[in-house]
């Protein structure tokens, strides 16, 4: 153990406090993780249809990753969840090798994520978040342990200003929304029932509420109200 485990993060929380622009704070992410030994981090909210990643990993990892909705497949994420302790990794663990998780494994590698530490945070409302710190090699030996408390506080924290702050994101899941169903949410959004957005739009009351059902699906929302505040969200009405 540190002689110290709050050394590193007294640091961050200090620079934390400060920052009033996004690329001060992750440079402050950057440096809490190189001084943890890690080279990579990666934040991730997760919802049923829509994710948000705030990271520093390959840009083409992040967005396959959430494309193909690897957090899925991914024993990290899933053990993570379970233990809601900060989680130790690497790749050459057996949780990579079953078959389902073989091609994710291999592209993790192929991108240079091999190991790491991942903390999972409640993000509220049935949603979980995950703060990773990563290493391009196989071997975590060389990295002091991660107090839980610290750990779980630095997670905290990143949540905490991913939340308030709302920095454009690294990569984020892919909903694609029909200009018919854009729009009909759009109505809705400004509060017109569905019945009134089909006569604004000059559609059958039946075509609205398919499009909004539609869009409902899409989001992975459970009514229209969280519809409008998913798409909303992800600036796609």
């Amino acid at each position: 153990m540190p002689v110290d485990p709050w050394k590193n993060l007294d640091r961050f929380i200090d620079a934390v406090s400060l920052v009033a622009q996004e690329r001060h704070f992750k440079r402050s992410l950057q440096n809490l993780t190189n001084r943890l030994g890690y080279d990579l981090y990666a934040y991730i909210n997760i919802s049923f249809k829509s994710s948000f990643a705030l990271s520093n990993y390959p840009k083409e990892w992040q967005d396959r990753y959430l494309q193909k909705s690897y957090q899925s497949v991914d024993p990290v994420i899933e053990i993570a969840r379970r233990t809601m302790a900060p989680y130790t990794w690497s790749l050459e663990d057996r949780q990579f090798r079953r078959p389902q998780r073989l091609g994710f494994a291999r592209e993790a590698n192929a991108f240079g994520i091999c190991s790491g530490t991942t903390i999972a945070i409640p993000a509220g409302f049935g949603h979980m978040a995950f703060l990773t710190f990563a290493s391009t090699g196989m071997g975590l030996g060389s990295h002091a342990p991660l107090d839980h408390v610290p750990a779980i506080t630095a997670a905290t924290f990143t949540h905490a200003f991913v939340t308030l702050r709302r920095p454009r994101a690294s990569a984020s899941s892919v909903v694609r929304l029909a200009p018919q169903e854009a729009i009909c949410l759009r109505w809705a959004a400004e509060g017109k029932s569905m019945r009134e957005a089909a006569t604004l739009l000059g559609i059958k009351y039946s075509s609205a509420r398919s499009y909004l059902d539609n869009a409902r699906d899409k989001l992975g929302a459970v009514s229209l109200i969280q519809a409008v505040a998913i798409a909303t969200r992800l600036h796609l009405i």
